[in-house]
């Protein structure tokens, strides 16, 4: 899998939008701009680790199994799920929900442009085959 910029965009414009909002209603309250900035660099920054973090959490190939998914981490380490429901966006985005061998749920988001056409119709074509079957 390819880092999504697709992703990418939508998290800075979401840590933008925050910080922003931040701003505006620590200086309606406080009144001074000097508190109001710092208020919106630590949102900012807490964010932007945040979702550097989830970045990195990321899997970094994608297998597609006839019963699921094989995720396999940066580091190497191969993970069955089963998929369990799914939602998609307008062709751009797969937001799935995944089972793991003990029954936790844990959603993976897998846009476009992070994969190859042929893998992203493929895995939403199973995703809804699959999720159907849970319903």
């Amino acid at each position: 899998m390819r880092p999504s910029r697709f992703l990418a965009g939508a998290m800075l414009g979401f840590i933008g939008v925050a910080g922003a909002a931040v701003f505006q209603c620590v200086f309606a309250h406080a009144e001074h701009a000097g508190h109001a900035a710092v208020a919106c660099a630590v949102t900012l920054a807490a964010l932007g680790l945040a979702s550097c973090r989830w970045m990195r959490a990321q899997p970094s190939a994608i297998g597609l199994l006839s019963d699921g998914l094989a995720l396999w981490s940066r580091s190497g380490e191969m993970r069955h799920t089963r998929i369990a429901g799914c939602a998609q966006w307008s062709g751009r985005l797969l937001a799935l929900t995944l089972l793991d061998t003990r029954g936790r749920r844990e959603s993976l988001l897998v846009a476009a442009d992070s994969v190859d056409a042929d893998t992203f119709r493929q895995l939403s074509v199973q995703a809804r085959r699959a999720a159907a079957s849970h319903l």
